[in-house]
């Protein structure tokens, strides 16, 4: 009897993160499938096809350049000004539609596999792992046009590009933690996608798209926007992790620069941590997924 009652006590213990970490890894051939299926239905009846991951992007910052830069005067004068501008818009547009592009997916990414999730025992996280990798294909894919634009503009690499790849990987763990915290809440209320619209369109405005935020050298003062001058209320701004990715990711390939440390170890901080609580809450509440789909 006493063996039984062990059996039993040990088939409902709730393991610990590290197993679930350990089982989410051993289902990688599963996510890269996910991955892969995705990304060729996004495509599939488009005539063409992954062109568009670059067209996309491009054609954004085509429509800001226009109302920022030449409407409002943002771009300044002369060509390379210009050019410095649209690259200003389009790292702004890359980062940001990768970020929102993620959390708008994952929110429903549980609901919209309810048949999977009904039938088969597996970890549940390989579906916002999946909505996540497959968004940063197509980020990957703009960069493209950011290194185009770069030596269209004379911009030559500086020895600060090397910080791109850790730059995109903490990005990556922040955006796969938001990422988990809002597929666990697309489960257990409906209207999350909705709510997920609001926040992200007041975000967009928040984050230092098409206007300037920080004074540098290269930014010529007559046609600099800065919509937060004061110290205070600047270093408030920039609590928004969004608004550090962007200057980061300009600060190494826009300006030349290296990254903000402070900037830097903050948005790392927040990013594993976010990540952290994300799994931790999500990996906690999937058993539960099945009755509320």
């Amino acid at each position: 009897m006493s063996s039984v009652v062990a059996s039993n006590v040990s088939s409902t213990r709730v393991p610990s993160l590290p197993e679930r970490y350990r089982r989410l890894w051993a289902r990688r051939e599963t996510i890269r499938y996910l991955t892969s299926a995705s990304l060729k239905a996004g495509h599939r009846d488009k005539v063409l096809g992954h062109l568009w991951n670059l067209l996309d992007p491009l054609m954004f910052m085509l429509v800001y350049f226009f109302v920022f830069g030449i409407l409002f005067g943002l771009s300044g004068g002369g060509r390379g000004r210009s050019i410095q501008f649209m690259l200003y818009i389009l790292i702004g547009i890359l980062t940001f539609r990768f970020i929102s592009g993620v959390i708008n997916q994952a929110a429903n990414c549980i609901r919209g596999n309810r048949g999977l999730i009904h039938e088969i025992n597996f970890p549940k996280a390989i579906f916002p792992v999946s909505v996540t990798l497959t968004r940063m294909y197509d980020f990957l894919w703009g960069t493209i046009v950011i290194f185009a634009f770069l030596a269209l503009g004379g911009i030559w690499p500086t020895f600060h590009f090397l910080w791109l790849p850790l730059l995109v990987g903490i990005m990556l763990l922040f955006t796969l933690g938001a990422a988990l915290i809002v597929a666990h809440l697309g489960v257990f209320f409906a209207d999350t996608t909705n709510v997920i619209n609001v926040v992200l369109r007041l975000l967009f405005y928040c984050s230092p798209i098409f206007y300037y935020v920080r004074p540098k050298s290269e930014i010529p003062a007559d046609t600099a926007i800065f919509l937060v001058n004061h110290q205070t209320v600047h270093t408030l701004y920039m609590l928004n992790p969004i608004a550090c990715f962007f200057e980061l990711f300009r600060d190494a390939l826009l300006w030349g620069d290296m990254p903000d440390p402070r900037m830097l170890l903050y948005t790392t901080l927040v990013s594993l941590g976010t990540f952290i609580v994300g799994f931790a809450i999500f990996s906690r509440s999937e058993s539960k997924f099945a009755k509320y789909i």
